[in-house]
């Protein structure tokens, strides 16, 4: 392994500053900072190089009991060790002055540097609360990289005899299927010998004998664009790390930086990868290491390390893919997996020196979390009469799956297909609507000695069917066995001798952030299926699907993105995504647009300037004003035609439109425009760019005002799709619910039309796709028909609800509400969890009206007695960069307990909200008629009566 150290010994006094809040003030605020956050990540150790330090926090008082903490100065401090050592940055005892990141200003940050960080509060009154943990952050290698690119050598020798010749019966099948009727250009037409892509790779580290004080790999690989996924999977001395990279989002290669600290010992210490691609094959990691005396090695990929070509692992295969992208199916030949390559011990005398490959032009590291692998036990299973072993997960997850025998169970050859749903007849549907063929086969051996095997790519499933061999039988039998017994137990036997298991791709997620519940069982339900698929689909970039195409596309992450924060306080990978996307632009007219929204509510949401002050002038050439017409002040094109660039969409699939009808005038795009130009002014006011936010401003006004005057049919009640040949041209006369619903949600509708075009919405149930429907209830909503909202989230009719997606057995939100509305339809797409967020946001109203959640409203729409959708209670919890905000609203009977009598300010409908305001930040409370109610409700919990 290429080595490399140098030697930097701290001369100051070390301190105890972190371990116990030693000051000579006594500890006596109840509570400590948790939940810390540097550059809204947990615990970093790849910041770029002289990066911007932004740190938050909450405050949380351990006594339930206990007043609110009015928390009004802080400390931050910094030091070279978790426990003791060199103070780097101390910010003394500060105000606090509001902001929803505190800015290190002037702490260094090299590269290859490791710093940890602790917090205490103080009261109005001077009291101070203990120290919170340390928590860890740092920076990658940036430029300075000890290691070379390598990959297996073009003309290695793969050992090892591969024999595929198991019998497997299997009934016959009908032909299905290749061609995608949705997919426009050339088919990716299915590699022969893909097995060339694989390579196994590791590498030897000789630490000395001497304590470690922190060490951090690096890593990346080149390149995702063939299968669209990560290249790399990597371990330290046999445990699983990470893998990698995410899209870069340019020419660069994005690496990820791994705290692997507890990891390593004095002596020899391994690091092993799998990984592939069949297209520009380089692999670079990178092994930090600082031990206590002051000393820095590095430990990088270069000729000394050793590599396998994956051939005879993993022979030739059929593709995983669909006709985007091309990833192989996993034959694995068991008898030829270097099993324990990855600790220290292994025999590595077959194996072949690493090719040095070319330099990567540009590193840089992912600002995201890393994500990693979960072990899900299935949530039920059924050996049929032919033996098959059908697997129900009970959800959607991305991944695999790992197999578990003991020695003794004879020959071990198995089918293993993937699904998102079954077939009529009860087996797994393997091949996808999407087109994809999720089948493997795996070569276990003889059953001699233990096995444990696992998925190493990317398959989007609930269900899973093992298929054995005609001499395999037993082995089934076992894993069936193993599997019944995590059924009886709840998941207890996930460690038993046989069994199978979920390995699930998960970007880091906090289940307990969020929470939401209600009367109505159904909201509750489809909210958990939402926040499910939130979990189990963000992947390590924001992606339509997983399944089918692999790639982001605007208007998916901004509904991704508002879903995602909904859920957990994790905005890291929303930014990324977004920033991908407004340099890599997809076809639609509108989908551009909503990078401007996504931005601006990812900035109210996170008070965090970053990212529009960074794309400030890219999120400005996004605004359509190419096609704004002067004279009119309306947006005037030609619509084009779907699937080319700009291209207007209205939705999609066409047969969602409502009958839409096309102009150069069109109501949606004029609509959703608005409020680019709308959201540009405010974000450029923020700036201090205030030119462009006055004239943002009055552009968005204009067009508003244009489109009430020329586009609002005021004897239907409804807006028409558009006008025919310019502004000046004729209605067209229809009325699609997009129209409307575009307009009531970005349209910012007088008063007098916002009637009409509820009660015209009303008659149209949902005309339109899951995409738009996000778009049209986020409107009722805000306009204040919650009640008809609420309606249709919780409808149990019809094809078009969330109910008949579980109802058809999906584990994750579809893409279109059933697959006789698009054929081609896979059930994994996170844009479609907009339940997730409309349910807080709209049936209970939390919303920030400032950046951050420094103000935010609420305004709960339960609907009145015997009204459509009305439900008797509901409450969420939402998490911010504050903390967290809970609400609860229910229906109370007037002169019930703590409610006025119908004669003293209250009648009979109603309604009891409390609420918990998170620290620095200030509550208004709106009737459900949207008028003012209370103000200026502080940080603590609150109890009202409206």
């Amino acid at each position: 392994m290429m080595f490399r150290k140098e030697r930097n010994v701290n001369s100051n006094a070390a301190i105890d500053a972190m371990t116990s809040g030693t000051s000579s003030e006594a500890v006596d605020l109840p509570g400590i900072p948790v939940h810390i956050r540097i550059n809204d990540r947990i615990a970093p150790v790849d910041l770029a190089p002289e990066s911007t330090v932004g740190v938050r926090w909450w405050f949380d008082v351990a006594d339930d009991n206990a007043d609110v903490v009015d928390w009004r100065s802080y400390q931050i401090i910094v030091t070279d060790h978790p426990l003791s050592g060199e103070t780097i940055w101390d910010s003394g005892r500060r105000d606090y002055a509001g902001e929803s990141n505190v800015v290190l200003d002037g702490l260094e940050l090299p590269a290859s540097t490791r710093y940890w960080l602790a917090v205490r509060v103080w009261d109005a009154d001077g009291r101070v609360s203990a120290w919170s943990e340390p928590v860890t952050f740092g920076t990658g290698a940036g430029e300075h990289w000890r290691a070379a690119p390598i990959w297996v050598p073009d003309d290695a020798a793969a050992p090892g005899n591969v024999d595929e010749t198991a019998e497997f019966d299997l009934p016959e099948e009908t032909e299905v299927a290749t061609d995608d009727s949705f997919f426009v250009g050339d088919k990716k037409a299915a590699d022969e010998h893909n097995s060339r892509g694989w390579a196994f790779l590791r590498g030897l580290a000789a630490l000395p004998d001497k304590p470690i004080a922190w060490a951090t790999l690096n890593v990346t690989a080149s390149s995702t664009r063939a299968a669209r996924q990560f290249v790399y999977r990597i371990w330290v001395n046999g445990t699983f790390v990470g893998y990698g990279p995410t899209f870069p989002i340019g020419d660069e290669a994005r690496y990820d930086g791994y705290d692997v600290t507890g990891l390593l010992h004095a002596g020899s210490n391994a690091i092993g990868a799998i990984a592939y691609t069949v297209e520009d094959q380089r692999f670079i990691a990178q092994l930090d290491v600082r031990f206590a005396d002051g000393e820095t090695a590095h430990y990088g990929t270069g000729p000394d390390w050793r590599a396998l070509p994956g051939t005879a692992v993993y022979p030739d295969s059929a593709s995983v893919g669909t006709q985007y992208f091309e990833a192989p199916a996993e034959n694995v030949q068991a008898r030829n997996y270097p099993f324990g390559f990855a600790t220290p011990e292994f025999d590595d005398a077959d194996w072949t020196p690493a090719a040095v490959r070319g330099d990567f032009a540009m590193l840089l590291p992912t600002p995201t979390d890393k994500p990693t692998v979960q072990y899900h036990v299935p949530a039920s299973s059924r050996l049929t009469d032919d033996g098959h072993l059908i697997l129900d997960f009970g959800r959607t997850w991305e991944g695999g799956v790992r197999i578990t025998l003991s020695a003794g169970h004879g020959p071990a050859d198995l089918k293993i297909r993937y699904g998102e749903v079954l077939n009529p007849d009860g087996s797994v549907k393997w091949h996808l609507s999407a087109f994809n063929n999720y089948e493997d086969t795996w070569h276990l051996g003889d059953g001699t000695t233990a096995t444990t095997m696992e998925t190493w790519g990317l398959r989007v499933f609930r269900y899973v069917e093992i298929i054995p061999s005609v001499d395999s039988a037993e082995a089934v039998r076992r894993l069936a066995d193993g599997v019944a017994d995590s059924d009886r137990n709840d998941g207890a036997a996930a460690d038993a001798d046989d069994r199978v298991e979920a390995a699930a791709l998960i970007y880091p997620f906090d289940r307990s952030a969020a929470s939401f519940t209600s009367s109505n069982a159904t909201l509750e339900a489809v909210w958990n299926f939402c926040r499910n698929t939130m979990e189990a689909t963000n992947g390590n970039i924001y992606a339509d699907s997983w399944t089918r195409e692999r790639a982001p596309y605007e208007g998916d992450a901004w509904l991704q993105q508002h879903a995602h924060l909904a859920v957990d306080d994790a905005p890291a990978l929303a930014e990324y995504s977004v920033d991908w996307l407004i340099a890599n632009r997809t076809w639609p007219t509108e989908w551009p647009l909503y990078l401007i929204l996504a931005a601006h509510d990812a900035w109210m949401r996170t008070g965090s300037t970053r990212q529009i002050a960074g794309q400030y002038d890219r999120l400005v050439a996004l605004l359509p004003a190419k096609h704004l017409d002067e004279a009119s002040g309306l947006i005037v094109k030609d619509p084009g035609e779907s699937s080319h660039t700009d291209g207007d969409l209205i939705d999609w699939p066409p047969v969602e439109r409502d009958g839409f009808v096309f102009g150069r005038v069109n109501t949606v795009i004029n609509a959703l425009s608005s409020q680019t130009f709308a959201d540009m002014a405010d974000i450029a006011a923020a700036l201090g760019h205030d030119d462009d936010a006055s004239r943002f401003a009055r552009i968005a006004a204009r067009m508003r005002a244009a489109m009430h005057e020329r586009l609002y049919d005021a004897e239907a009640g409804a807006y028409v799709d558009g006008l025919t040949n310019d502004a000046s041209g004729e209605r067209i006369a229809h009325h699609s619910l997009h129209a409307s619903a575009f307009a009531l949600a970005f349209g910012q509708l007088p008063a007098e039309q916002r009637g009409p075009v509820g009660a015209f919405l009303r008659g149209k149930g949902m005309a339109c796709s899951v995409y738009a429907a996000s778009v049209y209830l986020a409107g009722l909503y805000a306009a204040g028909f919650g009640a008809d909202a609420t309606a249709l989230i919780a409808a149990r009719d019809g094809l078009r609800t969330w109910t008949n997606m579980m109802d058809k057995g999906a584990g994750a939100t579809m893409e279109a509400w059933d697959v006789a509305n698009k054929p081609n339809t896979t059930y994994s797409h996170p844009w479609a969890a907009s339940p997730a967020y409309l349910l807080p946001e709209g049936l209970l109203g939390i919303r920030p009206t400032a950046p951050g959640y420094a103000t935010f409203e609420v305004r709960p729409q339960l609907g009145g007695a015997g009204e459509r959708g009305a439900v008797d209670s509901a409450a969420a919890t939402v998490p911010t960069v504050r903390g967290p905000i809970t609400v609860r609203a229910e229906h109370v009977t007037a002169g019930g307990a703590g409610v006025p009598a119908a004669g003293a300010g209250a009648d009979a409908g109603a309604v009891r909200v409390t609420i918990d305001v998170p620290d620095h930040a200030e509550a208004t409370v709106l009737t459900p008629e949207g008028t003012v109610s209370t103000e200026h409700l502080a940080a603590g919990h609150h109890e009202l009566v409206l």
